[in-house]
């Protein structure tokens, strides 16, 4: 998996660019959009009418375009996005960061990446010695189908002050004590810490780095995301691309933040938007001038008026 960066990554090609500028969005037959921050600005935001209008135009039969979502986020977090895009049947996704892929002809996981009974322990360890740190531990079952009930899918439990334990998460999700789970048999695929200090975050990202069999990333102002070691939203959309048969240079990626970096350095044309990251925006071949719903609508405008310009080139 590349992990190179882009320092100085170009700017989007506008209208009047010179036409070859647009051929290799000709050739794009996958678009992997991370969600927050870059489809969406806030947890509970509506897609926009346009956006979801050029979804369907590129993902339709004729387009032979797959458009995914590559988010740290859960399925039920993803749900109601999803729903505006055309539903489960329709768009293949990338959730946890990478640890868990659906494809969505088969209505099924088809990777599962647990973090060990061995590395949670170590990190309870660390949330014990600091305050004013709250712990979600999110697991899936990998034997589950996609079915209306989520909450068999997926659940969420919660490690600190018992006071500050909240109802849902941010994915919505019913948060459950660490008292309900089973340590030793639950899978676990992710793990999110919240700090409130900027101070605390640093401290809870050196802490971490001295366990094993995992990798921790950034995400927003306040949260710090434990993914399996072997794991990123790279890896994950590379699962999808080889079932589709899709190389890495007709991969579109667009994101905003630091669990974002290997999906950019990745992909064969990636994107950060206005206001990511430092390192989101190194990792891009290009970036756009937009913020979150219109840099994606611009995106997709371009390879929109790249296949129309250069017709069936984009099936090289």
């Amino acid at each position: 998996m590349s992990s190179s960066l882009t320092s100085d990554p170009r700017c989007l090609p506008d209208a009047l660019c010179n036409p070859q500028e647009l051929l290799p969005f000709a050739r794009v037959k996958l678009i992997a959009f991370d969600l927050d921050g870059t489809l969406i600005s806030s947890p509970r935001e509506v897609l926009g009418e346009r956006l979801i209008h050029l979804f369907g135009l590129l993902s339709g039969p004729s387009r032979n375009v797959r458009l995914t979502l590559a988010t740290g986020r859960t399925l039920t977090g993803v749900s109601p996005t999803v729903k505006q895009l055309g539903g489960f049947n329709r768009v293949p996704l990338v959730l946890y960061n990478g640890s868990v892929v659906i494809e969505p002809e088969s209505e099924s996981l088809v990777t599962h990446t647990k973090i060990s009974e061995c590395s949670i322990v170590q990190i309870l360890k660390i949330v014990q010695g600091l305050s004013s740190v709250s712990l979600f531990i999110y697991t899936v079952d990998p034997e589950a189908k996609l079915i209306n009930d989520l909450s068999s899918i997926e659940s969420v439990f919660y490690v600190g002050a018992p006071q500050s334990k909240p109802e849902r998460d941010f994915n919505g999700m019913p948060v459950k004590l660490f008292s309900d789970m089973n340590l030793a048999s639950d899978k676990v695929v992710a793990a999110l810490m919240s700090a409130t200090l900027s101070e605390q975050k640093i401290a809870l990202v050196n802490a971490l780095s001295s366990v094993s069999g995992i990798s921790v990333t950034a995400s927003g102002s306040t949260y710090v995301e434990i993914r399996p070691e072997k794991s990123s939203k790279a890896i994950g959309l590379k699962v999808l691309c080889d079932r589709y048969r899709i190389l890495p240079e007709n991969v579109l990626a667009v994101g905003d933040n630091d669990n974002d970096v290997e999906l950019l350095s990745w992909a064969g044309i990636s994107v950060s938007v206005k206001n990511s990251s430092d390192a989101a925006r190194a990792s891009s071949k290009f970036y756009s001038n937009q913020g979150a719903g219109n840099a994606a609508i611009e995106v997709l405008e371009i390879v929109r008026r790249a296949q129309r310009l250069f017709g069936r080139t984009r099936k090289a």
